[in-house]
């Protein structure tokens, strides 16, 4: 074989090669599977809570000890101000407080409906992170572990359960 045959051959072989493999794993090569925090924090967005609407508002305002920025109960939404993660929520396995870059804003969606014949509200939770590396540069958007979250469905519904029970024991 001549050398340009060989060298046209080699370039045949790389081309079918590399065709064989995109058309094999093509895609699956480039798709991004959320990592096991995303996948956990998606799970802990929303929460049912068998109880009406007024009292599921009011146990979230007890629980939000943050500011709040806007607040529509007709509309169903409640939006915290920023929060330095400094002065936020810390986990209790972290022994050094964040970043003093970190920033974040709760957003909470409320939705009436019914669930099981029950009256029910769905809350949704989205926990917006930030990091502020310089003063030039866009914030870049972080993902939330799920904790805060699933921290504030478990006060809001302690709330509940102890507002039942007061109005039992009354």
């Amino acid at each position: 074989m001549s050398h340009t045959a060989q060298f046209l051959s080699k370039k045949v072989f790389l081309v079918l090669v590399i065709l064989t493999g995109c058309t094999l794993f093509g895609c699956s090569l480039f798709d991004k599977k959320p990592s096991a925090h995303a996948r956990m924090a998606q799970i802990n967005k929303q929460k049912v809570f068998f109880a009406n609407y007024d009292a599921v508002w009011r146990a979230a305002h007890a629980v939000l000890k943050y500011p709040i920025a806007q607040e529509n109960q007709d509309t169903g939404v409640i939006e915290t101000e920023y929060i330095k993660g400094i002065d936020g929520w810390l986990p209790p396995n972290e022994q050094r407080p964040p970043s003093s870059g970190i920033r974040y804003r709760l957003m909470l969606t409320f939705a009436q409906g019914k669930a099981e014949g029950r009256e029910s509200v769905r809350v949704t939770i989205d926990k917006k992170m930030e990091i502020l590396r310089d003063f030039f540069s866009e914030p870049e958007p972080i993902e939330s572990d799920g904790l805060e979250e699933k921290i504030i469905f478990y006060r809001i519904e302690r709330e509940l359960i102890i507002n039942e029970a007061l109005k039992r024991a009354n």
